[in-house]
């Protein structure tokens, strides 16, 4: 029997227990306007119905390759997905989200025109509870990865949307288990050094934001572990190995936390505040001989100004009159 050609894209979506929108997420695939693709489903030992789901739908699609195994996490399941994945670029997607039709030919086309990419990614959605259509993100603010000041710049995107060349993806030998829930921001750090990360301003991707996501509740694990990746990736770009001993390392890592804490839990934030502070304002003697502690002590006080501007906005906009309009007067 004669294998199938590869196609130019395997979509790789892991799954643990993930009933609830697992149908939604793998339709929106199946129904890319881009159709020479394969879809690589990571079962990574659901015991709800995920696997009954899954077996149906494969069943109506022929692009659709599961693969089971115990549950060992999801770098496993990655890793696992990734070494069946047969296309010339590797496309992610979460259980939980929905892409937009036109979301693989455009990512495919911009990869073809654009050599000096090796991952592109673009612009989500957030798909509120309620039902309603909330912000859009990309993942970050930094164009290109910059390991040569402290804190670094670090190239990101939104992971269930990007999609990779799967030859960097094997060169740097895929997902790394060492950063616990920050192995995309690992993988992302990593791939910067074989070329950009890109994320066109073009709408590819819905994701669901709810309170079950690992990212909320382990969100203090996952910057920490975000943080050693920067470190470690710092490390291995500079000789002799620069060393970051504590009293360097936790304040970023407090700054980290803090500036996450801002945007879901406002009480937790301001719980480490003192000590943000105290870390600013610090004059030990290691602290001020040291360059690195300087470039943080400059990006503490920074975040600190914008979070009292960002506030005092938000004050004035809450307590802003609002002006009646003739039809409200009459009523």
């Amino acid at each position: 029997m004669q294998t199938p050609a590869a196609p130019r894209i395997s979509c790789l979506l892991p799954v643990y227990n993930g009933e609830e929108f697992l149908a939604e997420a793998v339709r929106s695939i199946l129904s890319q306007t881009y159709r020479d693709f394969e879809l690589v489903i990571v079962d990574d030992g659901s015991s709800d119905s995920s696997p009954q789901i899954l077996a149906a739908l494969a069943a109506e699609d022929g692009r659709i390759r599961v693969v089971r195994r115990e549950n060992g996490g999801i770098v496993a399941a990655l890793n696992t997905g990734l070494a069946v994945c047969r296309g010339e670029y590797v496309a992610r997607m979460d259980a939980d989200d929905i892409a937009l039709p036109d979301r693989f030919q455009f990512q495919l086309d911009y990869l073809d025109a654009h050599l000096g990419c090796v991952l592109v990614g673009g612009v989500a959605r957030s798909l509120k509870s309620d039902g309603s259509i909330g912000g859009r993100t990309t993942g970050g603010r930094h164009l290109r990865t910059d390991l040569s000041a402290f804190p670094p710049k670090i190239a990101v995107s939104m992971h269930p949307l990007i999609t990779v060349r799967r030859e960097a993806l094997q060169a740097i030998g895929g997902y790394r288990a060492a950063f616990p829930h920050a192995e995309d921001y690992d993988l992302f750090i990593r791939l910067s050094k074989l070329g950009g990360i890109d994320n066109p301003d073009k709408e590819l991707l819905i994701y669901r934001r709810h309170e079950g996501a690992i990212s909320l509740k382990h969100l203090e694990a996952q910057e920490r572990s975000a943080a050693l990746a920067e470190v470690d990736a710092i490390i291995a770009d500079k000789a002799p190995a620069p060393e970051f001993p504590n009293w360097l390392l936790e304040p970023y890592i407090r700054l980290r936390i803090w500036r996450r804490y801002l945007g879901v839990d406002r009480t937790k934030a301001a719980r480490l505040l003192p000590q943000l502070l105290g870390d600013a304002t610090t004059l030990r003697p290691e602290t001020l001989v040291c360059p690195r502690y300087w470039g943080l002590r400059t990006r503490i006080a920074g975040s600190l100004v914008a979070s009292v501007v960002r506030d005092a906005k938000r004050r004035r906009r809450s307590h802003s009159p609002v002006l009646a309009t003739p039809d409200a007067a009459r009523s």
